[in-house]
């Protein structure tokens, strides 16, 4: 049995104006675009899958989306990592472990999806600036567990964000939103196959929205 998720006084808070700061912030610094708005359901337990550029993508999602999303993060950043981990656990992010199997981490972020919430995850796991790499298998086995849709999500130009600042221009910076999906059924399939293939269909979702520059080890 699921339990209510309930966040902190500190983050009922802070987290409606860190997506108002982001949503004025991102098209002060950059060109910014936006599609497949259109794409996001009604307000629902769903998983909101990501590539994972930079510092900077999370936030693009989590505050431009029509409502809130809950997200997993690092745990390593949100504690170590100065202004970017304290906006992250004011936000209310969960912190998760990037080695090793985090079952806490993966007990909240069921919870959450029981509870009918959206949840962001990057499944690479940590920031890759050259393009999509190997991804951790979190992503499908929440969908596997519980059933829920996916909506690929695919960012780019944010890792170069104040370099070109500092060009005196700004980065042209795109977040492209994909329809909602669910898994494919494989009769006759282990678990850690069905893993292995659904982690693969996942991040190819994301990959068919990158530019090919972005698709790493997913260019076809």
């Amino acid at each position: 049995m699921s339990t209510v998720i309930k966040h902190t006084l500190k983050v009922r808070l802070f987290r409606p104006p860190i997506r108002a700061f982001f949503r004025f912030m991102y098209p002060l610094l950059t060109h910014l675009s936006i599609k497949g708005i259109e794409n996001v359901p009604p307000h629902s337990g769903y998983l909101l899958t990501i590539n994972h550029l930079s510092y900077y993508d999370p936030p693009l999602p989590l505050s431009f989306w029509p409502y809130a999303s809950e997200a997993l993060g690092a745990e390593k950043t949100m504690h170590k990592n100065g202004v970017i981990g304290l906006i992250m656990r004011w936000y209310g992010t969960f912190p998760v472990k990037r080695d090793g199997d985090d079952r806490a981490a993966l007990r909240t972020a069921l919870n959450i999806l029981q509870n009918d919430l959206p949840l962001l995850i990057a499944p690479e796991g940590t920031r890759h600036p050259e393009g999509l790499r190997n991804p951790q298998h979190g992503a499908s086995f929440l969908a596997m567990k519980t059933g829920v849709p996916l909506i690929p999500v695919a960012i780019s130009g944010t890792a170069d964000i104040f370099n070109t600042l500092k060009k005196g221009r700004k980065q042209k910076v795109d977040m492209v939103i994909g329809k909602p999906y669910n898994l494919p059924i494989l009769p006759d399939t282990t678990r850690r196959d069905a893993l292995r293939i659904h982690t693969d269909y996942i991040m190819q979702r994301i990959a068919e929205l990158l530019p090919e520059r972005h698709r790493g080890i997913y260019k076809k």
